[in-house]
């Protein structure tokens, strides 16, 4: 870096930050204004820490803006902290740290390169530039066309909210991001100082923290793409790299039609690639040992823990395991396993007392839906391990790269990087799924556990096939060259479903914006404008879940309930909240419920929404359109109380008044779907298990339809006494039998009934499942004396043979990431079968008009 263009630098950050602050750019579009002060703010101060190290990524200069985001990161980082031990509100820094910024580039031309600091030399091909550069291009373009979701079930709504209450109070840790009387229980140990980089980002862009969440994923989806090339280098050189950046682009998350690379301005997502860059570096310093290539470990790692402190527990095991591996392989305490420990004592020795910090200031896990056991598959009543479903969940299908090529890693491992791979695998496998490794960790992280997946660079992975093929190709021999071949074919074959969704995603985004669209909290987004104009400051709003955290995310008002499992590790009153917000809006409830729960959060204001596209799919209770006119007309009975002041007739906003609702008197109202228990009639009611109602009768209204008609199934249920508050849900199955002469060995029944199906192209099972009474009387609250009807249509499948179907019927209370079985995966009798209630007949598909 030579003088001239470190001064260049330094004026273009100070020029950029003050130009943006004083709104000369107002003009520009705003995702421009969000590059300038990304940029301004975070690459550039990167770059120059990269510069004044003397350090460069494998790849070297093309590659060299993955590691500066995170030194960027970093550095940001330490400034809001710097204010926070200086009480002053963070927000000083949008314009002001451009100073210490342009600071970083005088020093850089200052200290220059050291002729005894050689920089190792970059090898990246100029195709291997090119490809690198258009996968990047790519990962753009598919999140700026799309944008980071911001459905109502998604995090989203959690950490905008959280962004816009830094902005308003300057405060870079709010306790009160959501819930006025949060106090300690809204320490969210999971927010760290990125969340206050985006705030300043955005507030220097002077774009609204809405937007700049959705565009900002565009600027840092290619970052990702050049750390995956930099890691990917080390395994496979150019080539390697190449191949490393298109499997990111294509396989993160499973494939392009997730919404994971999307969600790249997520702390997890960052900390997950920064944790991989961080890696890359370490590696990369054992094998050139310089004061360069150590302290761009180090930057790197502060980074990726000043994003979410998850990275902290990564490297634990990562390089933990990695010592292990080079002791084994080098049989003892040689260059590389000594090196590695020094490098791991300075992260250490830097990231531990902002840990430490936060460690003691934020975390005390007390949150009843957050340590209730969850995403385990059990392999009998005592030894659990984490669900393998995980795996396909945030990886589709390329995890099975992993334990397919131990043992072409193990044959590798004299190189460090391929070492990481086996040894980083291993460890995975190890502490999620054995016993041992998850009965120690489980009670401290819960469900934090099913996180390990992604500690797993699949992108690397496939570079590692790819260039190793490649190698013994070149190498000759039938045997290689056959060996060569079945891998590359076996990683088509794993590859078949990302690059088909990524040529639909391509081709047609228009379908993932539609889906998008459905459940965006952005359809009430006028509504939402006009309470942050209207209302007074500092409301406190009773909504449904599915609407709760849009109120924070567009306006400067509180709510009193989340959506399922969104709110900090330490709120014990999680649950209390949804259940509290269920009763008090409950159209059948006292009005002295209501005023209890109005008067426990100090609620100003009610919310009532109609606008979604379909009912949304939570765990506890959710609105649907009968639920808002009823809810609706039983506040409108009180006008006096329930002061009527927004309405588009799917969106309606009512001021409480406390005096007059202290007034109301009204009992509980009789529920249509509720009757009397009546011991003659109701006595042969089956019971579905210990802690759950008992079914009393289930009863096909409609016993035959073709596929895309609707089957109605009523069901009732009686509570054989108070049961706990949690997440119930009934589960509908439909079962037909098998073809004569496929009778697959029981312990293997289900995978076998999947070939087949899959083979055919129709199936022989479908599941329809449904919150009890759609979630509007919980479970919790049926009485002993009490019959609950629950009715529920089921859309027939498009693709399920016609003939007769055996119906069944079963209640579980499961968490948000169900508890499985192991023989759930084998046998077809699983988690899912219920009591047999009738038989549905599936009659051929009609002709269509």
């Amino acid at each position: 870096m030579t003088r001239a263009r470190a001064m260049a630098f330094a004026v273009l950050t100070l020029a950029a930050a003050f130009l943006l602050h004083g709104g000369a750019l107002l003009g520009w579009p705003e995702g421009v204004r969000l590059a300038l002060a990304f940029a301004a703010l975070v690459l550039l101060p990167g770059h120059a820490l990269l510069a004044g190290m003397g350090a460069l990524p494998p790849g070297g200069p093309w590659l060299a803006s993955g590691w500066a985001l995170g030194l960027g990161v970093a550095w940001l980082g330490l400034l809001v902290l710097l204010t926070r031990m200086l009480h002053l509100p963070f927000t000083l820094l949008a314009p002001w740290a451009a100073l210490p910024n342009a600071a970083l580039w005088i020093f850089a031309a200052r200290r220059g390169p050291r002729p005894s600091e050689p920089v190792p030399a970059p090898d990246l091909h100029p195709i291997a530039v090119v490809a690198i550069l258009v996968a990047a291009a790519l990962a753009a373009l598919h999140c700026a066309r799309l944008g980071t979701p911001v459905a109502y079930f998604t995090d989203s709504p959690d950490h905008i909210g959280t962004i816009r209450r830094m902005l308003a109070s300057g405060d870079a840790f709010p306790r009160d991001a959501f819930f006025l009387d949060a106090g300690g229980g809204g320490a969210d140990p999971r927010k760290g100082l990125w969340h206050p980089c985006v705030a300043l980002i955005a507030d220097l862009a002077r774009v609204d923290p809405l937007p700049a969440w959705r565009l900002l994923a565009a600027l840092i989806a290619p970052l990702f793409v050049l750390n995956a090339a930099a890691f990917a280098m080390l395994i496979g050189g150019s080539t390697g790299a190449a191949v490393g950046a298109w499997a990111l682009l294509l396989t993160y998350g499973g494939s392009l039609g997730t919404q994971y690379l999307r969600e790249a301005v997520f702390a997890t997502k960052l900390a997950d690639q920064l944790a991989l860059a961080t890696a890359a570096a370490v590696l990369y310093d054992l094998q050139h040992r310089t004061k360069q290539t150590r302290l761009a470990a180090v930057g790197l790692a502060l980074g990726a823990v000043s994003a979410h402190v998850f990275s902290a527990i990564q490297f634990g095991l990562c390089f933990g395991a990695l010592g292990i591996g080079l002791l084994l392989r080098d049989r003892g305490l040689r260059v590389e396993a000594r090196r590695l420990i020094g490098t791991v004592l300075a992260l250490v020795g830097v990231c531990l007392p902002y840990l430490a910090w936060r460690a003691l200031g934020a975390y005390a896990p007390s949150n009843p839906i957050h340590t209730e056991p969850q995403g385990l598959l059990y392999l009998n009543d005592s030894m659990r391990i984490i669900s393998f479903g995980v795996l396909w969940d945030w990886m589709g299908q390329m995890w099975i790269l992993f334990p397919l090529s131990w043992w072409a890693y193990a044959r590798s491992a004299h190189r460090s990087a391929v070492l990481y791979l086996l040894t980083t695998s291993l460890a995975v496998t190890l502490v999620i799924f054995t016993p041992w490794g998850v009965g120690l960790l489980s009670p401290k992280l819960g469900y934090l556990l099913m996180r390990f997946v992604w500690l797993l660079p699949v992108s690397a992975a496939v570079a590692f096939v790819v260039t190793t093929a490649i190698a013994a190709w070149r190498v000759g021999g039938r045997v290689r060259r056959a060996t060569a071949v079945l891998a590359l074919a076996a990683l088509g074959m794993l590859m078949r479903h990302p690059l088909l969704d990524a040529g639909v995603v391509f081709a047609h985004p228009e379908r993932i914006e539609r889906e998008d669209a459905a459940v965006s909290v952005e359809r009430w987004q006028d509504a939402l404008a006009w309470m942050d104009r209207e209302l007074p400051a500092r409301s406190v709003v009773l909504s449904d879940p599915a609407t709760s955290y849009s109120v924070p995310m567009m306006t400067r008002h509180y709510v009193s309930t989340l959506v399922d499992q969104h709110s900090s590790p330490n709120d014990s009153l999680a649950l209390r909240r949804i259940l509290d917000a269920r009763d008090g809006l409950d159209p059948a409830s006292s009005f002295a419920r209501t005023r209890e729960v109005v008067q426990r959060y100090g609620i100003t204001a009610i919310v009532l929404n109609n606008r979604f596209a379909m009912t949304p799919h939570l765990d506890y209770w959710a609105p649907n359109p009968e639920w808002y006119r009823a809810a609706r007309a039983r506040l409108e009975r009180a006008p006096a109380a329930f002061h009527r002041v927004f309405d588009t007739g799917d969106f309606v906003v009512y001021t409480v008044n406390r005096a007059a609702l202290d007034t109301l008197t009204a009992p509980e109202r009789p529920r249509a779907y509720v009757r009397a228990y009546v011991a003659a009639r109701d006595s042969m009611a089956r019971p579905m298990g210990a802690g759950l109602p008992a079914l009393v009768s289930a009863r096909l209204l409609t016993p035959k339809g073709a596929p895309g008609d609707l089957s109605t199934l009523l069901l009732e249920w009686r509570s054989p006494g108070a049961l706990p508050a949690g997440s119930y849900l009934v589960a509908v199955r439909f079962d037909h039998a098998l073809p004569a002469g496929f009778s697959p060995p029981v312990w293997f029944g289900k995978p076998a009934r999947k070939l087949f199906e899959n083979r055919a192209g129709a199936r022989y099972r479908f599941r329809a499942d449904h919150l009890p009474v759609d979630g509007d009387f919980g479970v919790d609250l049926w009485g002993p004396d009490q019959v609950i009807q629950d009715t529920v249509s089921i859309l027939v499948p498009p693709d399920v043979v016609a003939g007769d179907y055996e119906v069944q019927v079963r209640m579980l209370r499961q968490p948000h990431y169900p508890n499985y079985r192991l023989q759930d995966y084998f046998f077809d009798h699983d988690y899912y079968t219920g009591l047999p209630v009738g038989t549905f007949r599936v009659t051929p598909r009609r002709p269509q008009d």
